[in-house]
């Protein structure tokens, strides 16, 4: 014991982790409870998934990245991809990676923050909506 009481060891990462997923579901929570400002998307048919894209950068040697949600359905590696910009289709790609907190994936369901890697250099901007195609 000195001065200050007990002295506290500084904070897991894994408990950094855990706390940030809790206030980010609680956040996310709040915006889908009825909220104006809650994300659009554009409806989807039964059979196609969305992604709400948050932000969009490019490795170099491997690709264009997008990160943000999956809004609806299962989004898997190589599946055919368009991007939506307001309604209005905007280019396509394919999805050739899906990571999710630095661990490689095959698939992300309905709710998961997610980084998609595509195929070739698209047209993508925040807020834009990917839906995998029909024929995929």
């Amino acid at each position: 014991m000195g001065w200050f009481g007990r002295k506290r060891d500084p904070q897991d990462a894994n408990e950094m982790l855990r706390q940030y997923n809790e206030a980010e579901a609680a956040r996310l929570a709040g915006l889908s409870s009825g909220s104006n400002l809650a994300p659009t998307t554009v409806s989807a048919s039964f059979s196609s998934a969305e992604f709400a894209v948050e932000d969009v950068f490019t490795i170099t040697g491997r690709g264009q990245v997008v990160t943000g949600t999956v809004a609806s359905g299962v989004i898997r590696v190589g599946d055919r991809i368009v991007v939506l910009r307001d309604g209005a289709d905007v280019g396509s790609s394919e999805i050739t990676g899906i990571e999710m907190f630095r661990k490689k994936a095959t698939e992300a369901a309905a709710g998961t923050l997610a980084g998609l890697l595509l195929r070739g250099r698209v047209d993508v901007a925040r807020g834009d909506v990917i839906r995998t195609s029909a024929s995929a």
